[in-house]
């Protein structure tokens, strides 16, 4: 008996079945039971079962007669999209209507839609249901969940990491960007999506631990080497670089220096407890953080 991960989405999450199969394969497509239905997917771990173990076992290998079968399912899903954003529309509800999924049995259709507000849909499902004879649910998806329906380029000229590889959406807050050094500027934090880029979570434990090491801008430390105090006028997070100006009380002997953080002395208040910070710095707190 064999473990395997299979993917039902191209950046969906893993869901871990059993298999008697023994050539079974990385990239192998099969056939497995979900919560919605009898579903094709993706073989993308083979591991060893560990004991103990309760998983579900998959069905099949995909046959041919299933991929043709997905086919027929995939273009009534299309017809089904049509219908769905035609009766949006006479009903007057105010929802935009991305895309339809029927499972491979045919035994369940997803629609997906957006909305602003919450949508009282019960009469749409009810039209929807006694056309198409299938069990019906209007799922509501975020702009995040919106944006990875749609081959989209990021800022970066590659397409968004929602439709690539990303799996999980986690909280990016204004708080990652200030300890960047990041402008807040929204019109380049903002990914398709409208929200936070989720890349300004990739390095965020590395700039915090960098961070740690370095002295705040604007405080006066002692450089190794060096007679007199320096003030810190910027720091490099990254490279762990400190520019400092000396001659601070003589403004015609000012000069600047750029040192590794090793040879700063910091004072012993760079050690103490640092000052509370709230972390719920999220979207939605953006406009109070410009205004700042």
């Amino acid at each position: 008996m064999k473990k395997v991960g299979i993917r039902f989405k191209r950046t969906g999450k893993l869901s871990f079945y059993i298999t008697d199969i023994d050539d079974i394969k990385l990239s192998d497509s099969v056939v497995a039971d979900t919560e919605k239905g009898e579903e094709i997917g993706i073989v993308s771990k083979v591991l060893d079962i560990e004991e103990g173990e309760d998983l579900p076992n998959i069905k099949r290998i995909a046959t041919e007669d299933d991929f043709k079968t997905q086919k027929e399912m995939d273009d009534k899903a299309k017809e089904a999209l049509e219908f769905c954003k035609n009766q949006a529309k006479e009903l007057n509800l105010d929802m935009k209507v991305l895309t339809a999924e029927y499972t491979l049995d045919g035994t369940k259709l997803t629609i997906y839609f957006v909305s602003e507000e919450r949508v009282d849909f019960r009469e749409l499902v009810k039209i929807i249901a006694s056309k198409y004879r299938a069990r019906i649910e209007l799922r509501q998806i975020g702009p995040r969940d919106e944006v990875r329906e749609y081959p989209t380029l990021g800022m970066c000229g590659k397409e968004v990491c929602c439709r690539t590889h990303l799996q999980n959406f986690e909280p990016v807050t204004i708080k990652m960007a200030k300890e960047q050094g990041l402008q807040i500027n929204m019109s380049k934090l903002s990914g398709a999506c409208g929200k936070l880029m989720c890349c300004l979570r990739y390095e965020e434990e590395l700039y915090k631990e960098n961070l740690k090491k370095l002295p705040k801008v604007g405080e006066i430390v002692k450089v190794k080497g060096e007679k007199e105090k320096g003030k810190v006028t910027s720091v490099d997070i990254l490279n762990l670089t400190v520019k400092i100006r000396f001659g601070i009380d003589d403004e015609d002997e000012e000069r600047y220096e750029t040192y590794p953080v090793e040879k700063i002395k910091m004072s012993p208040k760079h050690n103490k407890k640092e000052e509370k910070v709230e972390d719920n710095e999220t979207d939605e707190n953006i406009v109070e953080d410009i205004i700042e």
